[in-house]
């Protein structure tokens, strides 16, 4: 008799710690042993919220619903919010779905194991890597423990309350380094990709101290890279021309940086915003991690193929530039060696050259009655026309206002100087800039309506 009441007893106990567990903290899931509902309802119905909101976006929902025997062990709302606080993302909805999915699989493991069941050792779960579970003073997953609720029956399983998200060993690299605000953000996962197909991943988890300017996938998809078609090599190529092998702040971002690709990027920091190689956006600063720092970009920066007279002679394949092609290559047959602008404009410095069209080449011929073709012109006077396209510093299309003398002008390589309407952005009253910010290894190019005469 005295047997049965103290049994009684017992179970009247139990019943109190989870009604008392459930009316003390409606925020913390609370489960009841159930054999009617399997494990994803058991989730959904007792407090696992941020559990199943992470099982519906990793696409889980079905597998966990399916018949068989799983032991799974569940993290608190509180774990998913300590996760997400660690990795800088602020919703489940921000984590990519293929990240969750590693993540909510290395906390499944085939069969149905009741707490009295653990023994210490190695597991293996559904993510293809091991667990270690522990029993000196109670039961630990990894640095994980286990509380209570424990031992949640379900049709297809059992469930185990534990106070941390497990992080997979193939994971953990990327919390707390400078790829951990792209590898567990929705807006990054072509850059990601990228990075694994270039082979470059594990360079950037392990240097120390570096700057990435990071592509969204909007960027990406704007760009019209098809990643699927380029090779290893040539991704790496443009990857590592986004990275700068020094922590650079937003503070102290320089005229120009080089890039882990070898070429430079150019920093235009002016009132309407901050801009790399004239035209590329950055539209989010300083987002530290590890030893190194983020800024994000809307575009994805191409490194220069080549010198200027390279870009120039590369921009002649669309059937354009070809006179300014030949009256370069003219000097360089006909001048002396300080008249040759093709070594001039291939060699070390920066430039930037108004580069005018076939057309403007043409209105100039025709402009003289003499002058049949570009071999009609004197040297000289060719030469001096060419040399007042250029000016010998590199100024991108937001640099200009700011590199103007007080005047509006800029000096050129002629020694007189080009006059500027910032407004309209035209040169010398009468010539329109029709095109910007062409990058060269050494300067810039900007295509212009009519050929400037000095």
């Amino acid at each position: 008799m005295k047997k049965f009441k103290y049994i009684s007893v017992l179970l009247l106990a139990v019943t109190f710690v989870f009604t008392s567990c459930n009316d003390d903290n409606d925020n913390e899931p609370i489960g009841v042993i159930t054999q009617t509902k399997n494990i994803v309802e058991i989730a959904q119905a007792n407090g696992f919220t941020s559990l199943a909101a992470a099982l519906t976006k990793a696409n889980l929902v079905d597998a966990l619903q399916a018949s068989g025997n799983f032991t799974v062990f569940a993290p608190t709302n509180a774990a998913f919010d300590n996760l997400l606080a660690a990795i800088g993302q602020t919703s489940i909805d921000d984590v990519p779905a293929s990240v969750l999915e590693k993540i909510l699989l290395y906390h499944v493991v085939q069969g149905e194991v009741m707490s009295g069941d653990v023994t210490a050792g190695n597991v293996s779960t559904l993510a293809g890597e091991d667990i270690m579970l522990t029993t000196d003073g109670g039961i630990k997953v990894n640095s994980a423990t286990v509380i209570t609720p424990f031992d949640v029956v379900a049709t297809n399983g059992v469930i185990h309350t534990i106070n941390e998200v497990l992080v997979p060993p193939t994971i953990a690299p990327f919390v707390n380094s400078v790829l951990e605000p792209a590898y567990f953000s929705e807006s990054f996962t072509t850059l990601i990709a990228a990075a694994a197909k270039a082979n470059v991943v594990d360079a950037l988890l392990t240097t120390p101290n570096l700057t990435i300017f990071a592509p969204t996938n909007a960027a990406f998809e704007a760009s019209g890279l098809d990643l699927n078609a380029l090779s290893a090599e040539t991704i790496a190529s443009v990857l590592t021309y986004h990275v700068v092998g020094a922590k650079v702040l937003s503070s102290g971002i320089p005229r120009d940086a080089a890039t882990l690709n070898g070429a430079k990027l150019w920093f235009s920091l002016v009132d309407s915003g901050n801009f790399i190689n004239g035209d590329t956006e950055i539209v989010a600063v300083d987002i530290e991690s590890g030893s190194g720092v983020v800024h994000v970009i809307d575009k994805v920066l191409l490194p220069p193929t080549g010198n200027l007279v390279e870009t120039a002679v590369a921009l002649t394949a669309s059937g354009e530039f070809t006179s300014l092609v030949a009256a370069l290559t003219r000097t360089a047959n006909e001048g002396t060696a300080a008249q040759n602008l093709i070594n001039v404009l291939s060699g070390d410095g920066s430039f930037t050259v108004f580069a005018p069209t076939n057309a403007a080449f043409q209105a100039l011929l025709d402009s003289n009655p003499a002058w049949n073709s570009l071999s009609d012109i004197p040297l000289d006077t060719l030469i001096a026309v060419l040399t007042y396209h250029v000016v010998p510093a590199k100024a991108f299309d937001k640099d200009v206002a700011g590199a103007v003398d007080a005047n509006n002008m800029l000096p050129t390589a002629n020694g007189a100087k080009l006059t500027f309407d910032l407004t309209n952005f035209k040169i010398n009253t009468n010539t329109s800039i029709i095109g910007v910010n062409t990058n060269a290894s050494n300067g810039v190019i900007h295509v212009i309506d009519k050929v400037l005469l000095p």
